[in-house]
């Protein structure tokens, strides 16, 4: 068995997703280059930067629910529970206070529940066996695509 102490957030999953981003740099296509200003360069250029800027401006937490599978699914939860998620920010620690069975290893996902779309993969842990009796564990979750990124703390036992 592991017991999951708790996960802290150091980067909550970004607002804007790649295909987002995709379709921001698209719309230099659909511009009049005269109503852009100096250049298309300038334009294309300062895109990446009006994201991030949305994205910070916005510190939007992620709506997370915690799972033994690799598919989202907020009904199969083994935290919050209840077929729901919790919030969760940049910079907080939220406490879990849950088992799981490790026989060999054990996948540990952490999602964020999205009610219009799929859910996103915030990123997921291995938790070892042969992690037992070596005390609390931090392993880093994170997904270079959501732009997210936990620590979980756990300790097999």
């Amino acid at each position: 068995m592991a017991t999951i102490h708790d996960v802290y957030c150091v980067h909550a999953a970004t607002g804007t997703d790649a295909s987002v981003n995709d379709a921001l740099g698209a719309l230099a296509g659909t511009i009049p280059l005269s109503s852009i200003g100096n250049s298309l360069q300038e334009f294309l250029s300062s895109v990446p930067q009006a994201v991030s800027a949305i994205d910070a401006s916005r510190g939007d937490p992620d709506n997370l629910y915690i799972t033994t599978t690799t598919e989202g699914n907020v009904d199969q939860a083994l935290w919050p529970g209840g077929g729901s998620a919790g919030s969760v920010e940049s910079g907080q620690t939220q406490p879990l206070g849950i088992t799981v069975p490790v026989d060999f290893a054990q996948n540990l996902s952490l999602w964020d529940y999205d009610s219009v779309s799929s859910d996103d993969l915030l990123g997921s842990i291995r938790i070892e066996e042969s992690e037992l009796g070596q005390g609390p564990i931090a392993k880093l979750a994170s997904s270079p695509i959501e732009g997210s990124v936990y620590y979980v703390t756990y300790e097999v036992n």
